[in-house]
């Protein structure tokens, strides 16, 4: 304990020995033996020099230490320029409030985040575009962000078309909002831009990025786009003007055939194929003969019927000729009907020498189409089946198509009435119920609503049988293959297992399978007494068989039970008596 005072005293004494003498201000041995940690990588070299950020005993002289190395921030701050000298934040703010030291190599003593960074309050807001940008495009990666350029050309150099051929000053055209939003005024230049030219993007001129000594003549920029190929001279001010292309001050009618109808809207190369001077034709055909889409068949007088308002207008009247065009007649094209010249060939007037190709119903109801259908629509019927054959359509018939019954032409053989007629070989019960479909089906659905009694038949449906299915008794619609016997629908519920005989209805009726009702005694020649009252049947009756009938002798049954071995024959009843084998009575 002695030793650890005096270790104590020694080093008290030590520290004030330190403490004392003529650079008290700067920092000592102790104050860097009890530094709070290691220095950020950036300050890393003044690890062992306190004195570079401290004085002993005054924190106010850190500022000035930190200002007086970052020489470049302290410019900022006095001249309110840059982020330290115009953010809010940072005025009156000592440095190590934002920028902690002594928290080891890897610590971030510039904590900037670049999402919530405020770039107003630096040299450059952040205007237009430039809002949008992330902050990599314009911060390159071992750069401070603080000596970022601000001109424009220093960023988009390489996207500056001009090739500086225009200067670096390009916020006298451009603006931040948009790069193609250019505030250039092209009426100090001697070409001012009028009409359709001040919509004009700049490089539609301004090829290879030439500016000075360009022909300001309309054909130097618009050869290319000259639709009548020079044909009509490179005076284009002589029709055309600035306001629009297409707005033309050239009277035609002065060349003696004034442009009317579509021939004022056609373009001047559709009749000026060649040069200007050359004489052109007058009359239709000279123009439009491949436009004919008759093909000359109506001849060349195309005035005749069109008029230059509209070639579709046509003033032919068809109503002067044997076939007036009444109906879907009036919309079709002339050639639909006219397929050759109207002087070699006259279309025929009937329905069928035109439409025999659109006939759907392939000449079965005959030729004259005009009897069912009319003009103003295909689709509009007149005929009434039901009127005009005596065989109303109703149920299924109705929405029948008329190939379905017509297969042969009407005026060859008529469908039959009769539904076997027709449907012969669609009966599923192979002809076995007869022709007379109707008795039990109706035209609205085959079916369903079936009227069919069975009761009229050699077997009615009695009991448990008026509630079964059709199909749990007949497999097919061939209702005669079905057997009538019980055993061919119950054999797997016959519990005698055929030692009984097939003819259930002797003993069991159709109401319920328990309800039997067979009495041995009256039924059969071999009344059941004595004993025989208790056994079952399966005792006697033990082999299936299509008779049951058996043998009423007792040795048929009880051979094996004959304690005389037949020394007193085979009949039992000389002697025994149903009532019991062991009472004897003899009886000769």
């Amino acid at each position: 304990m002695f030793q650890v005072r005096l270790l104590l005293s020694a080093l008290a004494g030590l520290a004030m020995l330190l403490l004392a003498g003529p650079q008290a201000h700067a920092q000592n041995p102790l104050e860097r033996l009890v530094s709070p940690g290691e220095l950020a990588r950036p300050h890393a070299h003044l690890e062992g020099n306190c004195g570079s950020c401290h004085e002993t005993f005054n924190k106010g002289a850190q500022q000035a230490k930190c200002l007086d190395c970052h020489k470049d921030i302290n410019w900022d701050v006095k001249n309110q320029r840059g982020f330290h000298g115009r953010s809010p934040e940072v005025k009156g703010v000592d440095c190590k409030a934002c920028h902690k030291e002594h928290e080891g190599r890897n610590a971030l003593i510039v904590q900037l985040n670049e999402k919530t960074f405020d770039h107003r309050f630096t040299d450059m807001p952040l205007l237009g575009a430039h809002a949008k940008v992330e902050c990599a495009e314009c911060h390159q990666k071992g750069v401070k962000h603080a000596k970022t350029p601000t001109d424009c050309v220093s960023c988009h150099k390489a996207d500056e078309p001009h090739k500086g051929q225009l200067g670096t000053a390009c916020a006298t055209c451009h603006v931040v909002s948009t790069w193609k939003t250019v505030s250039f005024d092209h009426n100090t230049t001697q070409f001012p831009l009028k009409g359709e030219h001040t919509r004009a993007q700049c490089m539609s001129c301004h090829v290879d990025q030439k500016w000075k000594g360009l022909d300001q003549g309309c054909v130097a920029c618009h050869a290319k786009d000259d639709a009548h190929e020079g044909k009509l001279g490179k005076d284009c001010a002589s029709c055309h003007v600035e306001t629009g292309w297409k707005v033309q001050s050239f009277n035609h009618a002065q060349t003696g055939f004034a442009l009317v109808g579509k021939h004022a809207s056609a373009k001047c190369e559709s009749c000026h194929t060649k040069n200007v001077t050359d004489p052109l034709p007058r009359d239709c055909v000279g123009c439009h003969k491949k436009d004919d889409t008759h093909k000359g068949m109506n001849g060349t007088a195309c005035a005749d019927c069109h008029t230059s308002r509209d070639w579709k207008t046509v003033t032919f009247d068809h109503r002067k000729t044997d076939f007036p065009l009444l109906g879907k007649h009036g919309q079709v094209k002339c050639e639909s009907c006219h397929t050759r010249p109207v002087k070699e060939w006259t279309p025929p007037l009937d329905c069928n020498g035109c439409h025999q190709k659109d006939d759907t119903h392939k000449g079965l109801l005959g030729s004259v189409c005009k009897d069912c259908h009319s003009e103003t629509a295909w689709t509009n019927v007149r005929f009434e089946h039901t009127r005009d054959t005596g065989f109303a359509l109703n149920g299924k018939h109705s929405t029948a198509t008329c190939a379905a019954c017509h297969l042969e032409p009407t005026h060859v053989k008529v469908p039959p009435n009769s539904c076997v007629g027709c449907h012969r070989d669609d009966d599923p019960h192979k002809r076995q119920l007869g022709d007379g479909c109707g008795q039990c089906h109706s035209e609205a659905d085959w079916k369903t609503n079936v009227r069919f009694d069975h009761g009229l038949t050699d077997f009615p449906l009695l009991g448990k049988h008026a509630s079964a299915t059709c199909v749990e008794c007949h497999a097919t619609p061939a209702f005669l293959d079905a057997d009538t016997g019980c055993l061919s629908c119950h054999k797997d519920d016959d519990k005698h297992a055929g030692k009984l005989g097939p003819d259930c209805s002797t003993c069991h009726t159709p109401v319920d399978w328990k309800r039997w009702r067979f009495d041995h005694s009256t039924q059969t020649q071999f009344p059941l007494t004595g004993r025989h009252k208790d056994v079952t049947c399966e005792s006697c009756h033990k082999t299936a068989t299509n008779d049951p009938t058996i043998s009423d002798r007792c040795i048929s049954c009880h051979a094996a039970d004959d304690k005389h071995r037949g020394s007193f024959g085979t009949s039992c009843e000389r002697c025994h008596t149903t009532g019991s084998f062991r009472d004897v009575a003899v009886n000769r």
